[in-house]
């Protein structure tokens, strides 16, 4: 009887370690890092207030961690682009990138190593992703 125990007791603590390491996988995969500052662009005539808004590392990582990816036609169909954006550089699953968040929500990553680039959309997760850029 003790040792069907042990056995159930090894087995649970396996299937546990499983799924602690399976885990980790998952959370290294999106892993986003901020590499050197955030830069603001905004364009000429009406900012519609976008000289006071502002993004914060921990908003880009969210966002690169959350937004959806999008082929370059849905991205072109359902973007929306306004005078101000924000810019910089970051690492994703070991690539370093060059990226761009428009104030509206819509993200590109620029692969350094000239792959194509990457483009994002903020659905539901936006208010939440960025909650600097909200209420523009």
């Amino acid at each position: 009887m003790q040792m069907k125990s042990i056995r159930a007791f090894i087995l649970a603590l396996g299937f546990l370690m499983l799924i602690v390491s399976f885990g980790a996988a998952s959370s290294q995969k999106n892993s986003v890092t901020l590499i050197g500052g955030i830069q603001r662009s905004i364009g000429e005539g009406q900012t519609m207030g976008c000289e006071k808004i502002a993004l914060r590392p921990k908003d880009v990582i969210r966002y690169f961690s959350t937004a959806t990816e999008v082929s370059f036609s849905t991205f072109h169909y359902e973007s929306i682009i306004l005078p101000c954006a924000f810019s910089g550089k970051l690492r994703r699953n070991g690539m370093v990138y060059g990226w761009s968040i428009n104030a509206a929500g819509a993200g590109y990553l620029y692969p350094e190593d000239g792959r194509e680039n990457l483009f994002f959309l903020c659905y539901r997760s936006c208010a939440k992703a960025l909650p600097g850029l909200m209420g523009l």
